[in-house]
């Protein structure tokens, strides 16, 4: 496969050199410096003299190599920013409210679309149905949860899906959820909502994508990220993002969602790779999410039984090892989204049925249940996990999994102790994006309610800074990124303080100033970089 740095990089003119510094390189051969100089988008040396001309004095602040987010959905986020966010609602009368006064802002015959919900954050503690979204009349509603793996729907849009489907059955890999006399509630889980609902929902303009990859860049670079894995559909890619690569402010290496059977793996491997914007591979889901109950288990959930989750789209019909198989021969990277434990192993077979030494390295994505005896088969293998969701799910977990499972929630530590390599992100807009919030759950093991959950299973602030630089980078398929090491990218993240100092629990750093390529692409204001942006 091409390396992202296969085609030239950008030139930038401009150079900087950063003093007075508390440098953290994630470089073991060479792991403190007090500054750099940037030059022409790359490192240039380390520990500049402090009569550098136009040397910016840091004042003591800290910087780290540019982070990176190895699990995000760019173009969804920028949407996001967009479109009504219900992940503040705290009951059923905020949500109703929101859905309200969204309903009197829109025009006539636009559907109204809203995200982020999740049940465990409201009073009633359960999931909504069509009767919360009746303010919008017989306008068109689509409200999805927080995990883009259920969403509900009003009365309207299930006269719609009705007049397209037959609502008493089931898709595969999916379900309409029914009350007690059969009929829909407007709750639709996994293929349902995307196989069914998604294509009759109007889809954003080209010009309305656009905007939204220039939120998200813009967004994303404010908290301190200069590089992302992003997991986008080919026709974005091509109308939406391509198009843009010269105004990026983080570096993107996507993975294509286009998950067809057979595969058509001609614009991914035809794809014009560069420093900015590389396809590295290709995604699959084997199953849903724990919040929804949809994740794959071994054995039924404690909350729902005779439920064990879904096995979906591939795997739910029997081919994902063909289809690792297929991705791998073309030199891209396989990534399986896999949540459930029974899921994970599944994942971790297909991988076990294709390796070899010229295989292309392969991606679990999520892994936050696992079987204790499947953790050491991760050895060598990139654990693609985020760090917040197990803040949002350890919540609902101790009721969905038991006691006797919950060693096996988010195992952190257990899988570094046996050889895997940690790749931390955050799935946004599924959670914030922000890696600042995502260490402090890695570190600490405390749920959003600051209540701890399996905190023996934590990692040190190093290996977070790690998992959100060099092995991501690793994971990326990024050979110039993630370390601050001569000849590598210009990418920085500077914070106000030293994370290794920081007493996570009380206090974390704040993002002062963001530089990717050399170029300052945020920087709050006072901070010394503010002028250079």
């Amino acid at each position: 496969m091409a390396h992202a740095e296969s085609h030239p990089p950008r030139t930038e003119k401009r150079s900087l050199a950063l003093i007075n510094a508390r440098v953290h390189t994630m470089d073991a051969s060479r792991p403190r410096s007090s500054g750099l100089e940037l030059r022409a988008g790359r490192i240039a040396s380390l520990d500049p003299t402090l009569g550098e001309a136009g040397a910016i004095d840091l004042g003591g602040a800290t910087v780290l190599p540019g982070l990176i987010d190895s699990h995000l959905h760019l173009e969804l986020g920028g949407q996001s920013l967009l479109r009504l966010d219900l992940s503040n609602a705290g009951s059923r009368d905020e949500l109703e409210r929101a859905i309200a006064t969204r309903h009197r802002d829109l025009p006539n015959g636009s559907w109204l679309i809203g995200g982020g919900w999740n049940e465990d954050s409201f009073s009633e503690r359960v999931a909504p149905d069509a009767t919360w979204l009746t303010a919008c009349g017989n306008r068109p509603a689509v409200c999805w949860r927080m995990d883009q793996h259920a969403c509900v729907v009003n009365a309207t849009v299930l006269r719609i899906l009705a007049s397209h489907h037959d609502l008493s059955r089931d898709p595969p890999g999916g379900r309409i959820l029914r009350d007690t006399h059969g009929q829909p509630t407007g709750l639709l889980q996994e293929a349902a909502a995307w196989q069914l609902l998604q294509p009759l929902v109007p889809s954003p303009t080209r010009d309305d994508r656009r905007r939204a990859v220039l939120a998200a860049h813009e967004h994303l670079a404010g908290l301190g990220l200069t590089s992302v894995g992003a997991m986008e559909y080919a026709s974005i890619v091509r109308d939406a993002i391509e198009p843009q690569r010269s105004a990026f402010r983080t570096r993107m290496r996507v993975t294509l969602l286009d998950r067809d059977w057979p595969l058509d793996l001609s614009y991914a491997t035809k794809f014009r790779n560069d420093d900015l914007l590389a396809v590295i591979g290709m995604k699959a889901f084997v199953d849903g999410t724990l919040g929804s109950r949809t994740a794959r288990m071994l054995e039924d959930y404690t909350d729902d039984a005779g439920n064990r989750g879904l096995l979906v789209e591939l795997a739910e019909r029997g081919v994902l090892s063909d289809w690792v198989r297929l991705v791998r021969s073309a030199g891209l990277s396989p990534s399986m989204h896999a949540i459930g434990d029974e899921a994970a192993r599944l994942a971790l077979d297909a991988l076990d049925a294709s390796d070899g030494a010229d295989a292309p390295w392969g991606r679990i994505e999520h892994a936050q249940t696992i079987e204790a005896t499947d953790i050491p088969r991760f050895r060598g293998r990139f654990a693609s996990m985020q760090p917040l969701h197990k803040a949002y799910d350890a919540r609902s977990a101790q009721a969905r999994l038991g006691p006797s499972r919950m060693r096996g929630f988010f195992p952190f530590l257990a899988l570094k102790q046996v050889g895997a390599r940690l790749a931390f992100g955050s799935d946004w807009p599924i959670v914030s994006a922000d890696p600042i919030r995502g260490i402090a759950a890695a570190v600490t093991g405390l749920d959003l309610d600051g209540r701890p959950s399996r905190p023996e299973d934590s990692v040190s602030v190093h290996d977070a800074l790690v998992a959100y630089t060099r092995d991501a980078a690793a994971c990326l398929g990024m050979r110039e990124a993630g370390m601050l090491r001569v000849g590598h990218h210009a990418d920085c993240t500077i914070l106000d303080r030293d994370p290794y100092a920081c007493d996570w629990v009380s206090e974390r750093p704040r993002v002062i100033a963001t530089i990717m390529g050399g170029e300052v692409t945020y920087a709050v204001a006072g901070s010394p970089l503010r002028g250079h942006a």
